[in-house]
């Protein structure tokens, strides 16, 4: 089992057991979690963007005189504000989080090399699918000849 832990990068008894506490305690970490609003003004306090992450931008505000900026600014300061306020949300839902489950607990603990593990075995089962139907591709036309 220790081979298997080093080749992933993660305890996976340990983060079955962690998720089995999460979801036997799912609707309290949902009720503590579920909703977590952020709102973050720029500098100049001529926009707002409010941020929640259940809903993602729930509210954005732009005072006229901030249309003086351009188009461009206007755009990266809203999207850097988006980043902002998502950030600041999913850091109070992680802290949420973790006051319910532990700091110990592998899903919020390991969350980064568990996300980075899963998603390369996603691409590596998402190659392996298309070489699969490139040759279920290639033997049909074969058939068909």
């Amino acid at each position: 089992m220790d081979d298997f832990k080093q080749a992933l990068g993660f305890d996976p008894e340990r983060t079955a057991r962690d998720a089995h506490r999460f979801f036997s305690r799912m609707r309290e970490t949902h009720e503590a979690v579920g909703d977590t609003t952020v709102r973050v003004e720029s500098e100049d306090r001529r926009v707002a963007v409010e941020y929640s992450t259940s809903g993602g931008v729930r509210r954005l505000e732009i005072d006229p005189r901030a249309m003086r900026m351009g188009s461009g600014g206007l755009a990266e300061t809203i999207l850097g504000l988006i980043r902002r306020a998502q950030g600041g949300a999913e850091a109070r839902a992680r802290v949420r989080a973790t006051g319910i489950l532990g700091a110990e607990n592998s899903l919020t603990a390991d969350r980064q090399v568990i996300g980075e593990r899963l998603r390369d075995a996603t691409g590596t089962l998402q190659e392996n699918l298309r070489i699969a139907a490139e040759t279920m591709g290639r033997l049909h036309d074969m058939i068909r000849r």
